[in-house]
């Protein structure tokens, strides 16, 4: 389904209308016949087009993260071979609306992966110079050849306008979402989750040191960043922290310790005063990460907001910002992630809907899923029977038997849980889809494909867990 940005209805109307007038005015102002002419152009050049478009806008050094070759040979020529012609195909008023909410649905696609603003009109400019270059060799006499460049640039220019506006407008929704979530996430249980990370870093310590004296090789495969408060930190303290100070101070102690104080400490395990003094280190390096971290959590004590009344969990209006986020660091990582798409149904409580079994149901649901997810991951309330697990640095066989757990514990808690006020078991159907990142810079299509594992997974008639 398409989906407009983020816009009041008032103002999308008001950018349809004006829109609206000026395509008209181009039309009075350019005959049918020219308008064809160039429309064929544009079709018979369109794959010559676009494969100079990305030859040209692979060597821009900010575009290349956009553009790698997998995703331009399998997506992207196709989607933009398909908006040239659309657009130079759109020869009759009728058509005008549907091709105005066609670029403000790209602008809106361009907000979302967050495309550099200045390349868009540098690939309009790209796109302009080829079709104007292949207008003069039509058979189009030399008056009409000038009006048919002075439309293929005035086109371009009214769609560049209406991708911008969309671009601005959704880029502005998209921050105000993550600055809403990123201060949600800060105050959300900052206590609790302050004590559970100092454990999960005394825990990473504690096995360190006992491997000092019980392993030939002190330290192997312990990297702080692979451990749970490391990954814990690259995700949510992202998140609750961004790029403050005291952040990036943590960031650089961990890879301080996993690149200098740990191979020096393997390489000094024959040398006891070595090791003595290279253990000294990293006790303070790791007071050093405890006192920062203690007052990261002490700037954004708070009391919970901006949850979900029914589950206490964020709610999909925050995806925009954590999935961009995660998107972006996992594109830089290089590790994979995915995300699981949950759906339960109560098919025996129907008649309950309107009281309140139907919320002790589902917030026996998500604790249920809560307890099989790691602290690292994101959980949302996706809609009314579905949840969504954003699962960071995981890859299909661990999500797949992630979700294989959730549907035993889910099924099992609300089985056994007394949610209807006595000893009544509930049988409730549980479906997942999977979806791992395939660096699709759109996390809408992202989200789609989960959708489209949920519903296969819906339709099998034994597993009810899919992969995208």
């Amino acid at each position: 389904m398409t989906q407009h940005p983020a816009l009041p209805d008032a103002a999308l109307a008001d950018m349809e209308n004006e829109a609206i007038r000026a395509w008209r005015e181009l039309f009075s102002v350019t005959a049918h016949p020219i308008r064809e002419a160039v429309a064929h152009v544009v079709r018979e050049g369109a794959d010559t087009l676009t494969e100079d478009f990305y030859g040209r806008m692979q060597t821009h050094a900010r575009a290349a993260s956009f553009l790698d070759q997998e995703r331009v040979q399998r997506r992207l020529r196709a989607s933009l071979r398909q908006w040239m012609i659309d657009l130079f195909g759109t020869l009759e008023v009728e058509q005008i609306l549907p091709a105005i909410r066609r670029q403000i649905e790209v602008g809106a696609v361009h907000a979302r992966i967050r495309l550099p603003i200045d390349l868009i009109p540098s690939g309009i400019r790209l796109l302009k110079r080829g079709i104007r270059r292949r207008i003069d060799f039509t058979a189009l006499d030399a008056s009409d050849r000038l009006i048919a460049q002075v439309y293929v640039s005035d086109l371009l220019h009214l769609a560049d306008g209406l991708m911008n506006q969309a671009y601005f407008r959704d880029t502005h929704e998209v921050v105000r979402n993550d600055e809403a979530y990123r201060l949600m996430a800060h105050k959300r249980s900052a206590s609790f989750e302050r004590a559970r990370q100092r454990a999960a870093l005394s825990e990473w310590a504690e096995a360190l040191l006992i491997s000092v004296w019980t392993q030939p090789q002190p330290g192997a495969g312990a990297r702080l960043r692979d451990s749970e408060f490391g990954i814990w930190m690259h995700h949510k303290g992202a998140v609750m922290f961004e790029e403050t100070a005291d952040f990036r101070d943590i960031v650089d102690a961990i890879d301080t310790m996993d690149q200098q104080l740990l191979p020096r400490l393997r390489e000094a395990r024959d040398d006891r005063e070595r090791t003595d003094a290279c253990i000294g280190a990293i006790k303070q390096l790791l007071d050093l990460i405890r006192y920062k971290l203690n007052d990261l959590f002490e700037s954004g004590l708070g009391k919970d907001d901006g949850l979900d009344h029914e589950t206490q969990l964020p709610d999909r209006r925050y995806l925009p910002a954590i999935l961009g986020r995660e998107m972006r660091a996992h594109q830089e990582s290089d590790r994979p992630f995915c995300l699981l798409l949950i759906e339960v149904h109560f098919p025996s409580l129907k008649e309950h809907q309107g009281s309140g079994t139907r919320s002790r149901l589902l917030q026996a649901a998500v604790e249920a899923v809560a307890q099989c997810t790691r602290t690292t991951d994101h959980l949302f309330r996706y809609d009314e029977h579905r949840l969504l697990l954003v699962a960071v640095e995981c890859n299909r066989s661990k999500a797949g038997d992630l979700a294989a757990s959730v549907a035993e514990k889910l099924r099992h808690a609300v089985n056994t849980g007394n949610v209807q006020g006595r000893w009544t078991p509930v049988s409730p159907s549980v479906c997942i889809g999977i979806a791992e990142y395939d660096r699709h810079p759109d996390y809408q299509y992202f989200i789609q494909r989960a959708e489209t594992a949920l519903t296969e997974a819906s339709m099998a008639r034994r597993s009810k867990i899919a992969l995208a």
